[in-house]
């Protein structure tokens, strides 16, 4: 699959995407981005100027070839004296109507960008669900130990509950994609891979050791985590749906047989 890239200019802060090498060289030519246009660098997670790159400025910003007094062949020579009707003539307008996707050659691009774009949209609000149900099912079997602390006015014995802390930063989480700060997205992902390892191997032990309930906990727990880390890498619109199903579906299951269940 062909490279992409999100790009923007350096006062705004509205990015525009994904495009692709040749749309990127299609938008140069018409003088909609130059060297010093900003792209969002998937390996650093930064954003970067075009012209900091040097192999994705030479790929957009080829080198022209110098004049040479070489002579013409015979048929580049009658190509040179042909009728201007015989020369295809590029127009500005055509040439931006390709680059935005309005021509019938580009119109899947169009397209492709459009679900993108929808994808990109919903991930934020759905990851912020998802993270919010994640706090509120790690924080409510444990509200005894925090009425307790307060009560008391001993922080320390939330230490003895430290899945409260977790669920105390999933409410972080929630509150900055709630936000739109999307900038921790790679700390997201660390949490669902973090979380992904320690309740998987905490509820396999406790199946091990006979409570039946810590299967269910652990595909559970497998699914919650496979959502939100899905969810924050892709932008197919049906791949994030998906995986959104599953990982709402697997937070739903883990509050049911972590609190519900056990209430009734």
């Amino acid at each position: 699959m062909a490279t992409e890239y999100y790009i923007r200019s350096q006062d705004s802060e509205n990015s525009q995407g994904p495009y692709t090498v040749e749309k990127l060289v299609t938008l140069a030519e018409a003088d909609q981005l130059d060297s010093e246009t900003l792209f969002f660098n998937e390996e650093t997670e930064q954003w970067a100027t075009i012209g900091s790159d040097e192999q994705l400025k030479r790929k957009i910003f080829p080198e022209k070839k110098k004049l040479s007094l070489k002579p013409k062949a015979e048929e580049d020579m009658n190509l040179l004296n042909a009728d201007e009707d015989e020369v295809a003539e590029i127009k500005v307008d055509e040439l931006l109507a390709a680059a935005e996707g309005d021509t019938e050659e580009t119109a899947h691009i169009k397209t492709q960008q459009i679900w993108q774009n929808r994808a990109a949209g919903i991930s934020i609000p759905l990851l912020g669900t998802m993270m919010m149900i994640s706090a509120l099912t790690l924080i409510f079997p444990s509200l005894s130990n925090i009425q307790a602390a307060m009560s008391e006015g001993d922080y320390m014995i939330l230490l003895q509950k430290p899945l409260i802390i977790v669920g105390i930063i999933d409410i972080l989480f929630a509150i900055a994609l709630f936000l739109s700060v999307v900038e921790i997205f790679p700390v997201l992902r660390l949490r669902a891979m973090l979380g992904l390892g320690y309740f998987a191997f905490y509820h396999w032990a406790l199946w091990f050791n006979g409570d039946s309930d810590s299967l269910y906990l652990l595909i559970c727990g497998i699914c919650a985590a496979l959502g939100v880390y899905i969810c924050s890498i892709t932008l197919n619109f049906i791949f994030m749906i998906l995986f959104a199903i599953i990982g709402l579906g697997g937070l739903g299951g883990y509050a049911y047989f972590s609190i519900i269940n056990k209430l009734f």
